[in-house]
């Protein structure tokens, strides 16, 4: 399987964004958390909300609070930075018996535009996919190190 991103998609940035304990404090220093997070289930996530547009937004309309109108990441272009569930989506990253499992989500060979595009093989580069702070959690489906 090959991913690239494609310019368009913002498929990506329709669904909320689980922030690890890294990404919180990287954000804090980028935007204010009080307007920009909200907690589900005692778990920090980057606020979706209504936006006034038709093109990049999910099937209610919303987005990620950070996709701009031009359908780039504000965080990405502003700072050269973004949390890390948005570096290897579409990707999941699980733990099972203290070994890291990576699969394709299920719902992206639907959605996303960036499958299966390019010659960059996700095998062959999965550290540039996974971030550095995934390899050092417990369990990387949640921001907490357990």
């Amino acid at each position: 399987m090959t991913f690239e991103c494609v310019d368009g998609c913002t498929w990506c940035c329709h669904h909320g964004v689980l922030l690890y304990e890294e990404d919180f404090f990287e954000l804090a220093g980028c935007a204010p958390l009080a307007e920009s997070t909200t907690q589900v289930r005692g778990e920090d996530f980057v606020r979706k909300e209504p936006k006034e547009r038709d093109e990049h937004v999910g099937e209610d309309g919303q987005a990620c609070f950070f996709l701009r109108d031009d359908g780039l990441c504000a965080l990405h272009a502003e700072h050269d930075w973004k949390p890390a569930r948005c570096s290897v989506f579409p990707l999941s990253v699980t733990v099972e018996n203290s070994d890291i499992h990576v699969s394709v989500r299920e719902e992206a060979h639907e959605h996303c535009d960036g499958l299966d595009v390019s010659e960059r093989r996700v095998v062959d580069h999965l550290d540039a996919f996974l971030p550095e702070l995934l390899w050092d959690l417990d369990n990387p489906e949640t921001r907490r190190r357990l």
